[in-house]
């Protein structure tokens, strides 16, 4: 029986000089890399959830990808943003994935935003260490911008989501930057189960790689009922959880932090029904689901807080 560690999954670059970027300043994207292979990162973490020694040696550099996924053509997520976080207490800064769900807010993980400080919010993004991309937007937010869930605890998986309360409303561009839709009261008692789910971020794609991906990637694949996610990870999966199959080695990895977990509704439109929290980052394609936090679970938090 393999030993599993549960990994937040998040990727970080240091920068000891700044703490967010104008729209001008260019990121040395070539120091990113996950937060996990930080050590520091565990300080606070339950210790049976802690990796040993040669995780971090074998993944000391690079950053991680969408695993089993596919290139998405550019703008097929409009409404994806990537999340960079200053983080003193990891010595880094953050990168993960978001959504852009009301006019002025971006909905990320907790973990992805806990302890920062400032940050940087990009949208519009495909290429994303592509600074001259056309119709991109750079947003600079600090703390007070942050609304973290009340019941989110760092030694904790669960309600693990949280918001970014942007300055001021984003100009939407149709079909590159537009809001995703949140699941209605109408939605609350839905599993999804069975429903073909769609993930996209800049994370891990193959176990193998540790070079940088620039292009946004996507994989698809069924949500699961809860009792089936369990027999992954006993103990673990409760109600506020949705979860991805991961067969054929598709799902999230380190690196796709705080992205959306998408379906179909029967009416067909597109609704964010999961973020990203979390998996089993030491083998990302051995075929273990990848656990979001259930965002139906959060209907009337979301609703009170989304601008």
């Amino acid at each position: 029986m393999y030993k599993m560690h549960l990994l937040l999954l998040i990727f970080v670059g240091l920068s000891f000089v700044c703490q967010s970027h104008s729209e001008n300043e260019d990121i040395n994207w070539s120091e990113v890399r996950p937060i996990e292979y930080y050590p520091k990162f565990w300080d606070d973490k339950p210790a049976e959830l802690r990796p040993d020694s040669k995780f971090f040696d074998k993944n000391r550099y690079g950053m991680t990808r969408i695993v089993g996924g596919r290139i998405a053509h550019p703008h097929q997520f409009p409404y994806q943003a990537a999340v960079l976080m200053f983080i003193p207490s990891i010595g880094g800064e953050a990168l993960c994935g978001g959504a852009l769900v009301g006019q002025q807010t971006i909905l990320t993980a907790a973990h992805c935003v806990h302890q920062s400080i400032s940050g940087t919010i990009i949208l519009g993004a495909h290429f994303l260490t592509n600074p001259n991309e056309p119709n991109r937007r750079r947003i600079s937010v600090g703390v007070e911008s942050i609304r973290m869930h009340p019941g989110w605890s760092s030694n904790s998986a669960r309600d693990d989501l949280a918001l970014i309360i942007l300055p001021a409303p984003v100009q939407t561009i149709p079909g590159i930057i537009e809001p995703l839709a949140l699941p209605s009261a109408v939605n609350a008692g839905q599993t999804f189960a069975g429903y073909s789910g769609t993930v996209s971020g800049w994370g891990v794609f193959s176990d193998s790689q540790g070079q940088a991906s620039d292009v946004l990637r996507y994989v698809y694949n069924n949500i699961m009922t809860h009792a089936a996610c369990s027999v992954s990870f006993p103990a673990l999966i409760h109600q506020q959880m949705i979860c991805l199959s991961g067969a054929n080695g598709r799902g999230a990895c380190s690196g796709d932090s705080g992205g959306p977990l998408t379906v179909r509704s029967a009416g067909g439109q597109l609704l964010h029904v999961g973020v990203v929290s979390l998996g089993f980052a030491p083998r990302c394609e051995a075929s273990f689901p990848t656990v979001f936090t259930r965002t139906t679970s959060y209907i009337a938090w979301l609703q009170a807080n989304v601008i």
